[in-house]
């Protein structure tokens, strides 16, 4: 008996408590080395200039981004790719239409070229920055929250609404066209898709696989910052680890800003509003019950308080989420990021760490969102120098986390980052009990079920 349990327990989901918590431990991972929380989007700038060193030859992206490899999300492709093994499915049976396609892609240009304003993606800022406690990072997260929502409106506006699903498995699809559940099906499950013979499948894969070995063979064979040869050895092996961490607690339980940022939202939202959007049982009752903010509580708890024991005991300095401009920890460049990475983040139907989960499973939205980040990313290659000037001069707070803001004593920026931790913590615990209660459950089996079992009829 016991172990069937454990071997459901890596075969099946996981709840977004468990999910965020193995994110928020790819986080300690990397902190503990370098004293920072993950970077993700410059290094995959870096990996799309490989392709320019190693194959084009040209140089457009690399006259910024010197070509390296990004072990962070090579790890977390592989997480991703490996729960898809323990699960013996991938997603590629997940079919999307054109349009969805075409949203997915526009998503991730806008994502990538508000990660250039911010700087940073939706994982810097809220897994990373809200657990270091960032003014930058918190005005990006709720300055987020309504243009996350209008975004949502948007793409279900528009007759997309049944693909707003945390995950998908080909069992509980099955089980919902059983059970006649019409939107949590019908646009995803199609008894005749054949993925791989799918133009539309082959095209966007066969790119994102030339930059994958592209920015292999830079890590195997080439002279960079983090290649095998020349790199730290042991530095490129917690990089691995750290976005395995993150790449298999999104993939196993959907854990991603993008559905925190909606959730919230939605306890003001009637029922009958998204019956007129076709949106999903399972995503309804998800959002009821604010299950994704349990995920990236989770997430950010476990690096805020490990963060928080290193700054107390061992003198670490709190890591700055808002490096540029030097100096300033709050600046035009944040308010103008905001929109663009939740409306980026809803419309790729994922945030970037996400995506990259979504890649190692299959889904065709992040492997579209994936090529997205890349024209993103141009805009800023071609007018940084104007970008940086124009940040540079619209900054407005030099204060560069909570503590810091409220006051410049040591002891009462401790005492303040205390407090903050236990805010969290209370935080949790009140969106287990609301939740939980909101969907006729019991806390215990909100934190160890996954959404699907929570959601979905019996």
């Amino acid at each position: 008996m016991e172990k069937k349990k454990i071997t459901n327990f890596f075969t099946h989901q996981w709840s977004f408590a468990l999910g965020g918590l193995i994110v928020g431990m790819g986080e300690v991972i990397y902190f503990l080395k370098f004293g920072s929380f993950i970077p993700v989007t410059t290094g995959l700038a870096k990996m799309f200039a490989t392709v320019e060193q190693n194959i084009t030859g040209t140089d457009t992206i690399r006259q910024l981004y010197s070509p390296d490899i990004h072990w962070v999300i090579i790890g977390a492709l592989l997480g991703a790719w490996l729960v898809g093994r323990l699960e013996k499915e991938s997603r590629n049976w997940v079919k999307y239409s054109p349009g969805m396609l075409i949203i997915a892609l526009i998503g991730g240009v806008i994502f990538g070229f508000g990660t250039r304003l911010g700087p940073g993606c939706t994982t810097h800022h809220i897994f990373g920055g809200l657990a270091v406690m960032s003014l930058a990072s918190w005005t990006i997260a709720l300055l987020g929250l309504p243009f996350a929502f209008l975004a949502f409106e948007l793409v279900a506006w528009l007759g997309y609404g049944p693909y707003f699903k945390h995950q998908e498995t080909y069992k509980t699809a099955v089980k919902s066209r059983e059970l006649n559940l019409y939107n949590d099906y019908r646009l995803v499950l199609n008894d005749d898709y054949k993925p791989w013979k799918s133009i539309l499948r082959m095209i966007p894969w066969t790119i994102v696989l030339i930059v994958i070995l592209s920015s292999l063979y830079t890590g195997f064979f080439g002279n960079t910052v983090q290649s095998i040869g020349s790199g730290n050895l042991l530095g490129n092996i917690i990089r691995l680890l750290a976005g395995a961490g993150l790449g298999f607690g999104i993939a196993k339980a959907g854990v991603g800003t993008e559905c925190g940022l909606m959730a919230p939202e939605s306890l003001l939202v009637p029922e009958s509003h998204y019956d007129k959007l076709n949106i999903p049982l399972v995503t309804r009752k998800m959002f009821k019950a604010l299950l994704p903010v349990s995920g990236i509580l989770s997430a950010i708890i476990t690096l805020n308080i490990v963060v928080l024991i290193m700054w107390l005991f061992s003198g670490w300095p709190v890591p700055n989420a808002a490096p540029k401009p030097a100096g300033w920890g709050l600046h035009i460049g944040h308010l103008l990021a905001a929109p663009c990475l939740a409306i980026g983040s809803v419309f790729m139907i994922g945030c970037e760490i996400r995506s990259y989960g979504r890649v190692g499973l299959g889904y065709l939205t992040g492997i579209v969102a994936f090529i997205g980040f890349y024209l993103g990313y141009l805009p800023y290659v071609y007018f940084h120098t104007e970008i940086d000037g124009f940040i540079a001069r619209h900054t407005f707070i030099q204060a560069k986390n909570i503590p810091e803001f409220i006051t410049a004593n040591p002891i009462g920026q401790k005492l303040i980052g205390v407090l903050y931790t236990c805010i969290l913590i209370a935080l949790l615990v009140a969106v287990v009990v609301y939740g939980a209660k909101r969907i006729g459950t019991t806390p215990r089996q909100y934190v160890s079920k996954n959404t699907d079992d929570l959601c979905l009829p019996d």
